[in-house]
């Protein structure tokens, strides 16, 4: 009996997934995997029909399967069910065609990417479900980071395999995390990040200095703008409205913390300021006309001035 793993998504996701039941597969004992080159789906047909009389564990790859065409109208289940054992992987870059995806359950499996959630919040517990399934221990300050500095899931997955591995089988914290995830830039805009919230002026100047040779101007005031709005919600708030915010914004715990230090040192009206001045200074840089690094370091001067004893 043929039985079929149509393997969907596209990029590295798709890859992925193809190596993942390959990997299966070879568990339970198939060896080789023949690539198909033929053109139509009788041509697949006639190639899964045949085999080595010793061939129990056959299996067959057919990439950019949408290429075959259509899938042909009639009744294949017969002539599936008679023919010698064979899985045969289909992966799609789109959907299934019709014809194939009314195909019974026992001849057809649809394997799809692990869909990650787009909040925060949510992120951060499925990549510790991710790392519990591997037998991985990771920090929950140590999940938070790896999901603020990396997007895609298919690369926090492989970044969480080389943590496993230079974790030695111990737990993975957040300072592995920020040695070998976040590379020189994402420190130094963390350190003006953290120190902004802390007022430490001299680590934001220094900083400063190493972001302004680096990075592009609107990436950093997205970032200021983020953490500072953050600060200025939570000024002032009630316990029971902080925790609307925290929920509302999806902000980590760190996040959280640093923000309230900020908006425990900054008056409330230096810190609506300085959030609205971000905002100008996104609106003036997209439409070509901001003032850049200078308009940025005005301003985080600006807002460091109002601390106390400043």
């Amino acid at each position: 009996m043929t039985h079929f793993i149509a393997v969907t998504g596209s990029g590295p996701s798709q890859r992925d997934l193809l190596a993942e039941c390959k990997g299966e597969l070879a568990e339970k004992g198939y060896e080789t995997f023949e690539r198909f080159t033929g053109e139509e789906w009788q041509d697949l047909f006639g190639a899964l029909s045949t085999g080595g009389l010793f061939e129990e564990k056959r299996a067959v790859v057919v990439e950019e399967a949408e290429l075959l065409g259509p899938f042909p109208e009639g009744s294949f289940e017969d002539l599936f069910r008679s023919g010698p054992a064979t899985v045969c992987l289909l992966v799609f870059d789109k959907d299934l065609p019709a014809g194939l995806s009314s195909l019974p359950k026992d001849l057809l499996t649809v394997r799809k990417p692990a869909r990650v959630p787009f909040w925060p919040k949510e992120r951060v517990s499925w990549l510790e479900r991710e790392a519990k399934k591997r037998g991985v221990a990771i920090s929950r300050e140590a999940a938070q980071l790896l999901i603020e500095w990396t997007e895609d899931g298919v690369e926090i997955l492989s970044e969480l395999e080389k943590l496993a591995v230079a974790s030695g089988g111990g737990t993975i914290g957040a300072e592995l995390v920020g040695d070998l995830v976040v590379d020189e830039g994402g420190r130094q805009m963390l350190s003006l990040l953290d120190g902004l919230c802390q007022g430490d002026v001299p680590a934001v100047i220094g900083a400063l200095a190493f972001l302004r040779k680096r990075e592009e101007p609107l990436k950093m005031i997205s970032a200021l703008h983020k953490r500072m709005r953050l600060a200025l919600y939570l000024s002032g708030a009630t316990p029971e409205h902080a925790r609307r915010v925290e929920s509302a914004l999806e902000a980590t715990p760190f996040q959280v913390r640093q923000a309230t230090k900020a908006a425990s040192l900054f008056p409330r009206r230096a810190l609506r300021d300085f959030v609205v001045a971000m905002a100008v200074q996104s609106a003036s840089a997209k439409s070509g006309v901001g003032r850049g690094w200078d308009g940025i370091e005005l301003e985080v001067f600006r807002l460091l001035s109002a601390l106390p004893g400043k």
